[in-house]
């Protein structure tokens, strides 16, 4: 998959997530398949603060992930109501 070609919707033509790299489009959408919506900009916000992981690489200037990665990084995060 191209994570710079956001405007297209792997999901609608296959049903699943593509499997080698996500996009911020391909994270969010994940995300909110697990009862996690984020925007964007939330997304965006919380990579700069250190809240979400780095990309594991860049292809041009768009930001792409590891599946694992964002699974990982989604199956530690506090749950709303969560004791810290």
């Amino acid at each position: 998959m191209n994570p710079t070609n956001e405007g297209s919707d792997p999901m609608a033509t296959t049903g699943t997530l593509p499997t080698d790299w996500w996009a911020v489009a391909d994270v969010l959408r994940y995300l909110e398949s697990v009862g996690c919506p984020v925007t964007s900009a939330t997304w965006y916000a919380y990579v700069h603060r250190g809240q979400a992981p780095e990309p594991d690489r860049l292809f041009g200037r768009a930001p792409a992930w590891k599946p694992t990665t964002i699974q990982n990084w989604q199956a530690g995060r506090p749950r709303r109501g969560a004791r810290q």
